[in-house]
């Protein structure tokens, strides 16, 4: 009881926000069919987190347990969309700074809803050029999607940009990154780095493609900064004026403001700069968390209807007699605290991060588990 009203007293001092279901919408007034496509952020691979997906009876990994909560709105999508920043590269395991995840982590993903992951981030290399190759043939084994590294250009070549059609509508898939901490590629392998002439072209292809949405997910901007940078900003307003109708960043580790762009036909962009940590080991300010994002798209005039977010807590400890890193959507827990047992400092970081990813998102649209 204790901890109840402490919650509600938090809630108290919070009492500017709204927590009621945002995104529901009325088929009155939305009577289009439409694809929805979810995306969520960083995936990373410290050792805390594949120690605690270690059972020591079975001697297995497993992370079903960590996306419990977020399955239903994942799997709920017509096509979902994380950002996988460790490679899988086999034994020995290791986090930062030199990664390598359990094959686990890629069922947990699966499991969970996911379809495409994506690769091209600072961390592809971690384990040079066998872990990205593994990582690539891991997923393809598993019947995932990836983009953002290649095998090779015959590879690229015969994939990129990746083109999903669903419901009628052609999703053109394009994923860059700033950099690989110095490491650099070896042929024949391919890595998608963040150059403009070579990113024209893929556009162009995207166009030729007779892609519907051309959607740009990008690894960039300065670490734990809340704000987007100056970098970010002019590659934005590139992308939005070369033809992508959507921009999804990454790398950060903490959830960045979002604004929309207008592109020459003055239809709008959104471009959400980071959408944070979507599970990590990471717990200082601003790093327990980010955001789930989902944006629904017209099946009749193939358009972007609305772009939402949902913030989402990484948990760090026991639910249902399991010590994981458990997702939780933060509005359902401030809905029904009854339904995780969090301990009165778990309870006030979760407000915490939930209010300050709000105060950033001000302007753009919340839906609610």
């Amino acid at each position: 009881m204790k901890k109840y009203l402490l919650l509600f007293s938090i809630l108290f001092l919070f009492s500017g926000f709204s927590y009621n279901n945002d995104f529901a919408q009325n088929p009155a007034e939305n009577p289009e069919e439409s694809l929805i496509i979810v995306f969520a952020g960083d995936i990373m691979g410290h050792s805390p987190q594949f120690q605690a997906a270690y059972n020591p009876t079975t001697k297995r990994y497993s992370y079903d347990a960590c996306f419990r909560h977020v399955k239903s709105i994942i799997q709920s999508a017509d096509i979902a969309i994380a950002n996988l920043e460790v490679p899988i590269a086999g034994k020995p395991y290791s986090g930062y700074p030199n990664f390598s995840s359990p094959d686990e982590l890629l069922d947990g993903l699966k499991n969970a809803g996911y379809d495409v992951l994506l690769t091209a981030n600072n961390h592809v290399l971690d384990r040079s050029k066998k872990g990205l190759e593994r990582t690539i043939w891991s997923i393809k084994k598993r019947k995932l999607l990836s983009l953002g590294s290649y095998i090779d250009t015959i590879q690229r070549d015969s994939t990129y940009p990746l083109i999903i059609e669903k419901k009628g509508i052609k999703i053109a898939l394009l994923n860059y990154t700033y950099g690989t901490n110095g490491i650099q590629v070896e042929k024949p392998n391919v890595v998608n780095y963040l150059d403009s002439m070579q990113i024209k072209k893929d556009i162009a292809t995207a166009k030729l493609k007779n892609a519907d949405q051309i959607i740009m997910t990008v690894h960039w901007g300065t670490e734990y900064e809340l704000e987007s940078n100056a970098f970010q900003k002019v590659y934005a307003a590139f992308f939005v004026r070369n033809g992508v109708t959507l921009v999804v960043g990454g790398h950060p580790h903490v959830v960045q403001n979002a604004e929309v762009l207008y592109n020459a036909d003055s239809l709008a962009v959104p471009v959400y700069y980071s959408l944070g940590n979507s599970i990590s080991n990471q717990r200082k300010l601003n790093t327990d968390g980010g955001i789930l994002l989902s944006v629904e798209i017209g099946t009749k005039l193939k358009k972007i209807i609305s772009s939402s977010y949902l913030p989402v807590y990484v948990h760090k400890g026991v639910l249902n007699n399991v010590f994981q890193y458990h997702l939780i959507p933060s509005s359902d827990f401030i809905n029904h605290p009854q339904k995780y047992p969090l301990s009165q400092a778990d309870s006030l970081s979760l407000v915490v991060f939930d209010q300050s990813t709000r105060n950033r998102l001000n302007n753009m649209q919340l839906f609610d588990k």
